[in-house]
């Protein structure tokens, strides 16, 4: 097959965002120092509006080139360095994301939005 020819369509595979969020909390949740995803942070009335997806602490974007673009919502361990967590999230969540799916993650975007002390 050389590089001009495409193979026949056998139809087309669409992915929910709330699989995609789901992947991104599942890889999220694997980084230490992440205490768990925080949804009711996630969501707000725009959402609905602009017809976006807020699922399990992730927003998710798909843009016009059908680039991912990530938003994840955090409650991070009081022992934990944020700066490291945050990095490695992203790091999981991309590899994660663009291993199981095969799509571009264009950005992660982590927001830290409480701290888990302990009891």
């Amino acid at each position: 097959m050389s590089v001009d020819q495409a193979p026949p369509a056998q139809g087309t595979v669409r992915v929910a965002n709330e699989v995609i969020a789901t992947i991104a909390a599942m890889a999220a949740r694997e980084v230490e120092g992440v205490a768990g995803m925080d949804d009711p942070s996630a969501r707000h009335l725009g959402d609905w509006l602009k017809r976006q997806t807020a699922h399990d602490g992730v927003r998710v974007v798909i843009d016009p080139t059908k680039a991912i673009h990530l938003e994840l919502f955090l409650c991070v361990g009081s022992q934990a360095h944020i700066g490291e967590v945050a990095e490695q999230v992203q790091g999981n969540v991309v590899e994660a994301v663009e291993r199981m799916l095969g799509l571009e993650v264009a950005e992660v975007n982590v927001f830290v939005s409480s701290i888990a002390f302990p009891a």
